[in-house]
């Protein structure tokens, strides 16, 4: 594969990783929200059931360490690429 498109293919992996992570940090936001904020009084009353916000945590957790592992090494190798290029 050529360089110039595996910098695409990059490219497009970023996007779609950008927007996991936009999904998994709202997750995370809300439950954080429901479980120290909101007190059982929360604005979506899913958010009142305490089992409902400990999934949100569980599951919205390990996806943003993920995200975040992925980020940086697509970045990595972007940067790699680039220098290739020059």
């Amino acid at each position: 594969m050529k360089p110039e498109e595996r910098m695409t293919e990059i490219n497009s992996e970023i996007i779609k990783i950008t927007l996991l992570s936009a999904l998994s940090n709202i997750t995370i936001g809300l439950s954080i929200y429901a479980k120290f904020v909101a007190d059982g009084e929360a604005f979506l009353p899913v958010l009142n059931n305490e089992s409902v916000v400990n999934s949100m945590l569980i599951l919205g957790i390990p996806v943003w360490i993920w995200v975040g592992y992925k980020l940086v090494t697509l970045h990595s190798e972007k940067a790699t690429l680039l220098k290739s290029l020059e």
